[in-house]
């Protein structure tokens, strides 16, 4: 090994560069794969037929990245969310969906857990839980008053 006029042997700056690369490529990523959310996409909305339950389609894709949810709220206050997400990168990804019910102005923000997509592949996505707001809000948000939105959130 050979040295420099400070001491110091060449294969430790070496190895110091090295570590300087892989730090500058890891801000890099973080900032080229960081979390995005897509914009808000209005949801279809279907009363069922004995009117116990309501469920909210659409599709969204945000940095290629694709799916279609269906974010469904019953009478008791359950609700879930069907979901999937399509990667169409050849890099995997971390995808989620996020559902926003509103009924005037109260808003519920509703969410699946994130979940890796692998490049050129499709994953499931789902989540579902009691919520209390639904279960009394029911009638109004069945009715044309309650409107939600779905956004599929890569990152």
């Amino acid at each position: 090994m050979r040295s420099n006029n400070t001491g110091t042997a060449a294969a430790v700056l070496r190895r110091r560069g090295l570590a300087v690369a892989v730090a500058t490529a890891t801000t890099v990523g973080a900032v080229l794969f960081g979390a995005t959310a897509a914009h808000a996409n209005p949801t279809t909305k279907k009363v069922a037929a004995d009117g116990d339950s309501v469920t909210f389609t659409t599709s969204d894709s945000s940095r290629k990245v694709s799916g279609d949810v269906a974010f469904t709220i019953h009478r008791d206050g359950n609700w879930e969310i069907d979901a999937d997400a399509h990667n169409r990168n050849l890099i995997g990804r971390n995808a989620h969906w996020i559902c926003d019910l509103t009924l005037g102005s109260s808003n519920l923000r509703k969410s699946t857990g994130t979940r890796w997509v692998p490049g050129k592949k499709t994953r499931s996505l789902g989540a579902g839980a009691y919520e209390p707001f639904i279960e009394i809000s029911f009638d109004a948000l069945a009715a044309a008053t309650g409107q939600a939105d779905c956004d599929i959130v890569i990152g």
